[in-house]
């Protein structure tokens, strides 16, 4: 049984593709603006080795920028939608690691804040929205192909 018609597949689709194609622009490009900043928070984490953290904080930004991008236009939407599968679970993934190491950061994610495990929670409830809305943008991105019986009347 198919719970959204076609229509309105196409409309849900195109809406979260827009609002979270969105939130990850807006979000590195916050990040860009205070790349000091955003080392910073990433070293927090005590996830990476301490040289990898401004190369990551120099590039994960780009990254969300671009995947944003690409799914907003459609381009590569799939790709792109996993893209930031992967990146939404790592964040939620790293956080339930600070959580659980007694850790009170600021994650960074959507600029910067004072540290509290409030906030914590708050991020982490965020990151656990951001990646079901990722799942299903991908979910959508990849049913998105023609139906045979369309493909054989043309």
């Amino acid at each position: 049984m198919r719970v959204l018609s076609s229509a309105n597949r196409r409309w849900l689709d195109l809406a979260l593709r827009l609002a979270l194609g969105a939130a990850f622009v807006y979000a590195g490009a916050l990040k860009i603006s205070d790349s000091l900043q955003f080392a910073d928070n990433i070293a927090s984490f005590q996830i990476l080795p301490i040289t990898l953290v401004n190369p990551f904080a120099l590039s994960l930004p780009v990254f969300e920028i671009l995947a944003g991008l690409l799914l907003i236009t459609g381009f590569l939407g799939r790709p792109a939608s996993l893209g930031i599968l992967i990146i939404s679970g790592i964040f939620v993934a790293a956080i339930v690691s600070a959580l659980a190491r007694g850790l009170t950061i600021d994650c960074g994610c959507f600029g910067t804040s004072e540290p509290s495990r409030a906030r914590m929670w708050f991020d982490l409830g965020r990151d656990a929205v951001l990646l079901i809305a990722a799942v299903a943008a991908y979910s959508f991105q990849r049913t998105r192909s023609v139906p045979r019986s369309e493909v054989a009347d043309a």
